[in-house]
């Protein structure tokens, strides 16, 4: 990381005698293979990956790093308890240069949204499935429900307090094994939350950190795998450009 540098406007790192620290090489380049910006995207998933576990490297002991990423042999099981680090960092460090993130995929990336864009995401996710109707074969709310068994992990009611669950059973009936049906328990009352008991207020904590700790913290794929459908199905829809933003 010694012959780092800042680049300027439409610089590029690349040239006649790309080169980089032994361990921190993208694999094409180690192969010497074609060679593009998506070389940049590999070593930040590597530098990512240091910084978040204090030093650790994706790829292994020093010795080791450059056969191990030629071989794509990675374990980046440090951050598996934060998943949108686990489905950032896998990208970056995909084999394939074409399947890595841009670097404004990068910036856009839910691994660094706040709690409030994190809930707001959330919620117009909810308002935009609420459109569709389950019994005519909607593709997204297929895709959605597919993902039930990550982004649940079982039935969401048994990781609610009774309170909790008996408090939105008093307006009307959930199924229990629906993401659909989750997400609009967040937007509802998410929506009214200044009409919540005091009870129910203190329970989900407040917004946004607070209430987005309550749900993270049961469900912590939830974020994630919801995303990962929106790119998906939802991506150029306006009420989404503003987490896919093309330009700053």
């Amino acid at each position: 990381m010694g012959i780092s540098k800042r680049l300027l406007g439409d610089m590029s790192s690349l040239g006649h005698h790309a080169t980089g620290n032994s361990g921190w090489q993208a694999p094409e380049q180690l192969l010497h293979g074609r060679q593009t910006r998506a070389m940049d995207m590999f070593s930040l998933g590597c530098v990512l990956f240091f910084c978040m576990t204090g030093g650790k490297h994706p790829f292994g002991d020093r010795l080791e790093r450059d056969i191990n990423i030629v071989k794509s042999q990675m374990d980046i099981f440090l951050v598996e308890h934060i998943p949108e680090a686990v489905d950032l960092i896998s990208r970056l460090l995909n084999t394939d240069p074409d399947l890595r993130p841009k670097s404004l995929e990068v910036l856009q990336h839910p691994l660094f949204w706040s709690s409030e864009t994190r809930l707001s995401f959330l919620r117009d996710t909810s308002d935009r499935v609420e459109m569709e109707d389950r019994e005519a074969g909607s593709d997204i709310l297929k895709a959605l429900e597919n993902i039930a068994p990550i982004a649940l992990g079982g039935k969401w009611n048994e990781k609610m307090e009774p309170v909790f669950i008996n408090d939105i059973g008093r307006y009307r009936r959930y199924k229990f094994d629906s993401v659909r049906d989750l997400l609009r328990v967040l937007r509802n009352k998410l929506n009214h939350y200044r009409e919540l008991s005091k009870e129910i207020q203190e329970l989900v904590g407040p917004v946004p950190e607070g209430f987005d700790d309550y749900f993270t913290s049961r469900f912590p794929r939830l974020l994630i795998e919801v995303y990962k459908v929106v790119c998906v199905f939802c991506r150029e829809e306006e009420c989404f450009q503003k987490y896919f933003k093309t330009d700053f």
